[in-house]
């Protein structure tokens, strides 16, 4: 096992809390970056990311130590990750000096397009071979120890699978690295139907976990979701009261919110969270490695017959949260799991929420003049025609080529839908661009600001908008125009 510093009790960085670091940084030992949600992506080569050196200086800066735990390159599928996504975590890696790195026990792509969410692998012998190639190959690529994260599954138990937390285990065993026990994820499974708490952290050998994510979900459609949507559930706290003193290896505990929640949930409440991860920080104590080996070592059972391939798996399950119609008889099988269904439906929620964040002006305009129904058609329509992006502003700039082409014949939404992709544009090449209009712009932009139209028409005539890099904010926008959207 790998000497690795103690960090202690974090949370999962996001710019919208910035004032408790600033209000309590004694809170906060380390900040957890998602490295993909700074970056930006190029719109000339899809292999071409970057970040500001300002973005990076300005989390060097921010409390704590820092860690890595990347959302672009899951070791549990069959799909490589990009160059240019390895090289650029490496220089995060170094910036920021994380003394680890973590990614999901999950995949996030097919050979022909990403899937716009995590996914559970196949839980077989042929994909655990493939994963630990994974797992040496990132960490080779990234120069740090690896963590794998024990990720959420919506789908029920197959019979042709290895159980969940024998899986998570023969990975970490044979790729010999470290376990990033995510509880509220195995929480979220064991609620929807799948092992139990206590029998999958019952297989996991337990010195292997290095890190311990909390978060807080919600009900939708009788499943519990990994929706990092507020407070840690009471009954999983209490859990991981009793679970924390047994691992004797645990270097940081770590909250996870999504920024768009923060708001409606508010920053005390976050604050409160993360005091109550000190309490089980405080709990934590140093058992006796050997002992406690000794108590995770099991017999597993013997792997069931592999009749799916890992890509074949990866391809067809891909292919339906996506929308495309089954045509195998693992196909019709998956399709048949309702859980399928609720994961194309948060696809195309995550979609259509980074479609509005990066275009705010063009789907207002949209909802106010043709009607909330009309704009989710639009968007189902956008959805069957093209694969989901990774990136919010690909997402964005696709469909704003789409919707270019459905002939709406609405002028003055047209030009709206221009000059915010003139913004997106400008952000990620730092070029200056003018955007002419036949009317003046201002009042129809300032009044579907404030989520209305306008009340008068705006004069005729010749008008401009200047957009310059230097008036923008790069630092502040990449998360909504170059961020990977989430998808846990």
């Amino acid at each position: 096992m790998p000497e690795l510093p103690t960090l202690g009790v974090g949370i999962t960085y996001a710019r919208v809390l910035e004032p408790l670091f600033e209000e309590a940084p004694e809170l906060f030992d380390v900040l957890e970056v998602e490295p993909q949600t700074v970056w930006l992506q190029s719109q000339i080569s899809v292999a071409t990311y970057w970040v500001p050196e300002a973005t990076l200086r300005h989390l060097a800066g921010l409390p704590g130590k820092k860690l890595i735990h990347s959302v672009g390159t899951p070791v549990g599928g069959a799909v490589h990750p990009e160059a240019a996504q390895l090289a650029l975590l490496r220089k995060m890696v170094d910036s920021l000096s994380s003394p680890w790195a973590s990614d999901h026990l999950s995949f996030n792509s097919t050979p022909e397009f990403k899937t716009g969410f995590f996914l559970p692998p196949r839980q077989t012998e042929q994909a655990i071979d493939t994963i630990v190639r994974n797992v040496h190959d990132l960490q080779q690529a990234l120069g740090v120890p690896i963590a794998v994260e024990t990720g959420v599954n919506y789908l029920r138990p197959r019979s042709d699978e290895i159980p969940d937390g024998s899986f998570t285990a023969m990975v970490a065993e044979r790729a010999d690295c470290g376990i990033l026990l995510d509880l509220h994820n195995i929480f979220a499974n064991e609620l929807n139907g799948r092992q139990t708490m206590l029998d999958f952290l019952a297989q996991l050998p337990l010195e292997r976990v290095w890190e311990v994510h909390l978060a807080g979900g919600m009900e939708i459609d009788d499943y519990w979701l990994d929706a990092h949507s507020g407070a840690i559930a009471e009954p999983l706290f209490e859990i991981a009261k009793k679970i924390i003193p047994t691992l004797p290896n645990l270097r940081a505990i770590i909250f996870e919110i999504f920024p768009a929640y923060v708001e409606s949930v508010g920053l005390g409440v976050v604050r409160a969270q993360i005091e109550h991860l000190h309490e089980l920080w405080d709990k934590r104590q140093q058992a006796n490695t050997q002992a406690t080996a000794a108590a995770s070592v099991h017999v597993l059972p013997p792997a069931p017959p592999d009749r799916v391939t890992s890509l074949e798996w990866e391809s067809t399950l891909g292919a339906l949260v996506v929308g495309q119609v089954p045509t195998s008889a693992l196909g019709d099988q998956l399709a048949a799991d309702p859980g399928v269904n609720l994961i194309s439906r948060l696809v195309n929620e995550f979609r259509g929420s980074m479609i509005v964040s990066v275009l705010p002006l063009t789907s207002r305009m949209i909802m106010l003049s043709l009607g909330i129904d009309t704009f989710r058609l639009i968007l189902s329509e956008f959805w069957r025609e093209q694969p989901p992006r990774l990136f919010a502003s690909s997402e964005a700039l696709a469909f704003a080529d789409f919707l270019q082409r459905q002939e709406l014949a609405y002028a003055k939404l047209m030009k709206i839908l221009e000059y915010e992709c003139a913004v997106v544009e400008t952000l990620l090449d730092d070029q200056t661009r003018i955007v002419s209009f036949d009317f003046d712009p201002f009042p129809l932009i300032r009044a579907l600001a404030q989520r209305r139209l306008p009340d008068v028409a705006g004069a005729v005539g010749a008008f401009e908008i200047e957009i310059t890099g230097e008036s923008l904010d790069n630092t502040a926008s990449s998360k909504v125009v170059g961020g990977i959207f989430p998808f846990h």
